[in-house]
C-alpha cells in the first residue's frame, strides 16, 4: 500500500526536477528571443514574426520532451519493458502525457505571441506547426500507437491550444495597457 504512494512521490519528484530544468532552458530561450528581436526588428506591415513562430514551435516540442521524460523514467522504474504498452489510451499515464503535450502547445503559442508583440493570435496559432508536422509524420509512417480518434483529436487540439496561448498573451497585453484594470 505504501509502495503505491512512494511510486507516485517519485513521479512527482521527477516532474518537479524537470520543471526546474525546463524553467532554466525557457529563460535561455527567452533571452535568445530578446536578442533576436533587437538584431532583426519587425518590418512595417509584417504580420508573422518568423523568429517568434519558430521559437514558439521549438518551445512546444522541446518542452513536451523535457516534461515527458519523468513519465518515461517512472515507467522504466516500475519495470515495464514496453513503454508503448504502458502508455496506451485509457491509462492515467497516457492522459498525463497528453496533458503535458497540450499544455506545452499552449506554452509555445504564448511564447510565439510574446516574442512577436503583435498579431498574437496568428503567431500563437502558427507556432503549432512543428508539433502538427511531427504528429502527421508519425501518423503517415505508422509510428504512432495511439487509436485513430486520439490521433485526430490531438492533431486538432495542438493548434487550438497554441491559439489559446496566443489569446492569453493578447489578454495579458490588453490588461497591462489599460489603467484601472487589475
Amino acid at each position: 500500500m505504501l509502495e503505491k504512494y512512494f511510486d507516485l512521490f517519485h513521479l512527482l519528484f521527477l516532474l518537479f526536477i524537470s520543471l526546474i530544468v525546463f524553467g532554466i532552458l525557457l529563460l535561455v530561450v527567452l533571452r535568445f528571443a530578446t536578442w533576436l528581436m533587437k538584431k532583426f526588428p519587425r518590418r512595417p506591415g509584417q504580420r508573422v514574426f518568423i523568429a517568434g513562430v519558430v521559437i514558439g514551435g521549438i518551445t512546444d516540442v522541446f518542452a513536451s520532451m523535457i516534461l515527458g521524460v519523468p513519465v518515461l523514467i517512472y515507467i522504466q522504474a516500475k519495470g515495464s519493458a514496453d513503454i508503448a504498452a504502458a502508455i496506451h489510451p485509457g491509462t492515467w499515464l497516457y492522459w498525463l502525457q497528453m496533458a503535458i503535450g497540450l499544455g506545452c502547445s499552449a506554452l509555445g503559442g504564448y511564447v510565439a505571441a510574446w516574442i512577436a508583440k503583435h498579431d498574437e493570435l496568428l503567431n500563437g496559432l502558427l507556432s503549432s506547426f512543428l508539433c502538427v508536422a511531427l504528429a502527421l509524420y508519425s501518423i503517415l509512417l505508422g509510428k504512432n500507437v495511439q487509436a485513430s480518434l486520439a490521433q485526430i483529436l490531438s492533431l486538432a487540439a495542438a493548434p487550438a491550444l497554441a491559439l489559446a496561448g496566443g489569446y492569453l498573451r493578447q489578454i495579458q497585453k490588453h490588461i497591462n495597457r489599460e489603467p484601472g484594470i487589475v
